[in-house]
This record gives structure tokens, sequence and C-alpha cells, in this order.
């Protein structure tokens, strides 16, 4: 069947014709588009690292929630072992000098010449001694400062009073000497 279109040009329907649009503006179009798709693209992959992340925080929370008892734990063995280390290097120390003065003693004992007798040794520090005693010449207690310096254990000894006294109607030296001494 044909059919005839009796109606005049300006009162037909008329067709609506494609026109395409030119290339640069498919370009323009594209580009958009290609920039729309990379920002969407790139805001799910940001949103789906982000969630990770979160999750991983949440688990790590958990996790250090867990654990924060032995941790309490270990802080207070850590402090318990400090304080025994503590202990054991104060007693090493003690026991390291326990016969210290006790051997003091025994040198100094031995390093007394004759006709010197010892009235009185005092701890003045941990390494400083004052020792007095009675001789009957000078000579005598230079002989004993001597012996005291030439000893390993004394370091320096000095004589800090030497005067003249009576005992039993004899006339004698008092001294008193200082004398610093080194821990073996």
């Amino acid at each position: 069947m044909i059919r005839i279109n009796l109606l005049p040009p300006e009162d037909r329907v008329k067709k609506r014709q494609l026109h395409l649009p030119d290339m640069s503006t498919v370009y323009l179009v594209g580009a958009v588009a290609i920039f729309i798709l990379a920002i969407v693209s790139i805001s799910i992959i940001q949103s789906h690292n982000v969630r990770s992340l979160e999750k991983k925080i949440e688990i790590a929370t958990e996790e250090s929630k867990k654990l924060a008892p032995q941790l309490a734990k270990i802080k207070q063995i850590t402090r318990e072992r400090e304080e025994v280390d503590r202990r054991l290097s104060l007693i090493t120390t003690l026991d390291r000098n326990r016969y210290f003065r006790v051997k003091l003693l025994n040198d100094l004992g031995f390093k007394v010449p004759n006709n010197c007798w010892l009235t009185n040794v005092t701890e003045l520090s941990q390494n400083n001694f004052s020792i007095d005693g009675i001789a009957f010449s000078n000579y005598t207690i230079a002989d004993i400062i001597t012996n005291l310096e030439a000893s390993p254990v004394f370091t320096r000894v000095d004589l800090t009073v030497s005067e003249k006294g009576i005992i039993n109607d004899r006339e004698v030296m008092k001294f008193t000497l200082s004398a610093n001494v080194m821990p073996q």
C-alpha cells in the first residue's frame, strides 16, 4: 500500500533529522566522562581502603585490649627484676669489701714498728682513715709512715699531729696520721 500525503508542506509532520556533533565536542564529552569515571573509581578505591584500615585498627585495638594484662604483668616483672638486680649488686659490693677492713687492720698491725703503739683507728670516710698512736721518738713515727706508704693498701699517709706527752713519768710522742686506703 502506498501512502500519499496530500497536506501542504508546511502542515506536514516533519521528520527529525539527526545531526552529528563535531568531533571536538565528542572528544570533550569523552574526556569529561573519563575524568568523572576516574574520580568515581578513585573515590570507590579510597573508601574501600579506609574501610579496610578501619577494620585493621579495630582488630589491633581488640588485640591490644587482650594483651593489656600481659603487658602489665611484664612491666611488673621487669620492675621486680630491676629491684633484684639492684639488691644483688649491693650484695656483691658488700661481699667484695667484706674482708677489706680486716685486711686493713692486719696490714696496719704488721707495719707498726717496735716501741710504737696505736691507740685509735677511725674511719673518716670510705677510703680515709685517721690513726692515733704513741711512740718514743720522731724516728719511730717516721718508720711507721714509711712502712704504711710501702704497703699496697695505703695510698697516702700524712702526719697531721705530733706532740710531746708524758706517760708514767716517761716522755713520749703522741701522733695522728691521716691515711687514704685503696680497697683490694
